[in-house]
């Protein structure tokens, strides 16, 4: 395999897991809202979810933790810890806001955090990514698309 076969293979397997990940994070709006509204508040929830999440996660990829955690460098683990922090924060506050408002807004709102994901990579991966005008473009586009939704709800 050629290596512009590879990045190509490897662009469509970031592709498939994107369009996976936003087909479990719109799923879990709609069963979140399920259990803060007739199970548990938005703590008890976020605390089993992450638990369950974990476990998940340790039994499909623990095998490797070990050869991992030898080979990442120290700093590694600041940014790691950093990540984890961002996450359970999120899902405490995906699940806050499901207690609160219905999934119609909550799911378009959540939805804008590419923004942040865009606006971060200009100011801390520059060398690693570029943010073009149409990058941009198509964040305004999101968040437009976010503004009429919570409008419209009203």
């Amino acid at each position: 395999m050629t290596a512009t076969a590879s990045t190509g293979r490897r662009l469509w397997l970031g592709y498939a897991a994107s369009l996976g990940a936003a087909m479990c994070y719109g799923s879990v709006a709609v069963v979140g809202r399920k259990i803060v509204s007739d199970f548990a508040p938005p703590i008890v929830a976020t605390s089993f979810s992450m638990m369950f999440g974990t476990a998940i996660v340790l039994a499909l990829f623990g095998r490797h933790v070990h050869v991992d955690m030898k080979a990442a460098p120290g700093r590694a683990w600041l940014f790691v810890g950093l990540a984890g922090l961002a996450a359970a924060w999120g899902v405490s506050n995906w699940y806050l806001a499901l207690s609160e408002a219905p999934v119609v807004l909550v799911a378009p709102v959540v939805g804008t955090s590419p923004l942040v994901s865009i606006l971060m990579t200009h100011l801390f991966l520059q060398r690693l990514e570029k943010v073009t005008w149409r990058t941009v473009g198509g964040a305004l586009l999101v968040v437009a698309g976010v503004v009429l939704v919570t409008l419209g709800n009203r």
